[in-house]
């Protein structure tokens, strides 16, 4: 007799280019489809980065623009298939479940993946107060909530009143390399992030100023502060050692050969691109900003931290590095042990077998 398939709905507000996209994504084109009958539902899908290539995964477009807009579609979709365990990603898309659980799914599991760090996402809100108080009173309805990092978690249980026996930490997870470039270009420098404040660029841009050799920066990426950046290195009369190379679906292709990559973000979740960086065997350096930063890189062996808005000390730390004899292969193969897709996959699958056991044997 064939096993029971856990009827899984998974829903992320889009496929575009992001961290919780990627994430959704690897998970959807890895989880074990012989346990899982998945059906991914992306709230606005018209301009997908990532793709969901698993051809056992069902894909649903609801064509909403906004979240507050989906209610009755969302509703119609959990009747027509009754799923076992409901898995929401976003902050925003949690608390909109969290809050109208009861007319949702009111006898479904919900498991909750958080995108960042929500004490300081939530400062972005149009009424802070008003949706950190909503995320106190409902979160608590959510069955589990998944945390990038133990920083994540830290803030859900203290700032919050989440009981931790219902959070558990999942890293993120990266795609393997096959080959590493071991004889990296002298001084080439690159960043790979989206264009906007939260992620610091313009303190990384400052930072080149204060070098004292030469360099080659390249940026990857796009944002609202594209045009911002460009006249910052104007300004600073950088145009003929930092580039920007736009947005690409394989940011480091062509940056294997790259002596370090730059993170200057004001606060990070569990940021792929280091893990990506990672996997390349490329030593970081990074303020350590809060969130899982600093759960990644680890001194001397993978990179070098700087005291968070240091402008000048993050200068001087890329001159350190240039002493330090990084291992990249070493770097390459730690980070694939620690953050594997499998590994990923396979302690989400477990969980949610676990809530699935547990909600019918009750």
């Amino acid at each position: 007799m064939p096993e029971h398939k856990i009827k899984l709905l998974v829903f992320i507000p889009s496929l575009e280019c992001g961290g919780s996209e990627k994430y959704v994504s690897l998970l959807c084109n890895n989880i074990n489809t012989g346990k899982f009958a998945v059906t991914l539902v992306v709230l606005n899908n018209n301009n997908p980065f990532y793709t969901i290539s698993n051809p056992l995964i069902t894909v649903i477009n609801l064509k909403v623009q906004q979240v507050r807009h989906s209610f009755f579609k969302i509703r119609r979709l959990v009747k027509e298939t009754q799923p076992d365990i409901i898995y929401t990603n976003a902050n925003h898309l949690n608390l909109y479940f969290a809050i109208f659980k009861n007319l949702l799914a009111p006898k479904i599991t919900i498991v909750a993946r958080e995108s960042s760090i929500v004490s300081i996402n939530s400062k972005r809100a149009k009424l802070p107060v008003i949706y950190n108080w909503l995320i106190r009173h409902f979160y608590k309805r959510l069955h589990c909530i998944i945390c990038q990092s133990a920083y994540m978690q830290q803030d859900l249980v203290a700032r919050y009143g989440i009981k931790k026996n219902k959070t558990v930490i999942i890293n993120n997870a990266v795609e393997t390399v096959t080959l590493i470039n071991n004889q990296p270009q002298k001084n080439k420098f690159i960043t790979v992030a989206r264009l906007s404040k939260e992620k610091g660029i313009d303190r990384l841009i400052h930072a080149m100023a204060n070098l004292s050799v030469p360099f080659k920066y390249h940026i990857i990426g796009d944002g609202d502060q594209k045009q911002e950046l460009l006249q910052l290195i104007a300004t600073l009369k950088l145009e003929d050692k930092i580039f920007w190379e736009g947005e690409k679906s394989a940011p480091f292709k062509g940056m294997e050969d790259a002596s370090f990559f730059l993170m200057g973000s004001h606060y990070e979740g569990f940021p792929n691109t280091l893990l990506e960086a990672g996997a390349n065997g490329i030593p970081v350096i990074a303020f350590d900003a809060p969130g899982g930063i600093n759960e990644i890189i680890n001194n001397k062996q993978n990179g070098l931290l700087v005291h968070n808005n240091d402008i000048k000390a993050f200068a001087f730390a890329i001159e350190k590095a240039m002493t330090i004899n990084f291992n990249r292969q070493q770097i390459k193969e730690d980070t694939e042990r620690k953050f594997s897709i499998s590994r990923m996959a396979k302690i989400t699958e477990e969980l949610l077998i676990q809530f699935n056991t547990d909600t019918k044997g009750k």
